[in-house]
């Protein structure tokens, strides 16, 4: 794993030890590392978590990929028992490597 992987998945872990946020964690998709973040049904994405985020170069995913239309800039679902918020790794993007299998 590497240096940034490893900052993130404890970013990660310390998140979700918040009251306010039920779950944290991070994925790939294709190029980029993804930062996902879920919050109670009642509750939306608090602002020091956002600035959190921020201050670790994750970004608010349809901005990054420019998403017309979305509502929120981070926002990825709803889900039975809550919300889900997404950000892309800014600082790696690009960086991460994807294989086709045929």
């Amino acid at each position: 794993m590497s240096e940034r992987a490893a900052a993130l998945t404890a970013l990660a872990d310390r998140l979700r030890d918040r009251e306010s946020v039920t779950d944290a964690w991070t994925a790939k998709s294709f190029t980029d590392r993804l930062f996902v973040v879920e919050v109670p049904e009642s509750g939306a994405l608090p602002d020091d978590v956002r600035a959190t985020l921020h201050d670790h170069d994750l970004r608010e995913a349809n901005e990054v990929y420019d998403v017309d239309g979305a509502d929120d800039a981070d926002y990825a679902g709803e889900l039975a028992d809550g919300r889900r918020y997404r950000f892309v790794d800014v600082r790696s993007r690009g960086e991460l490597q994807s294989y086709v299998v045929e």
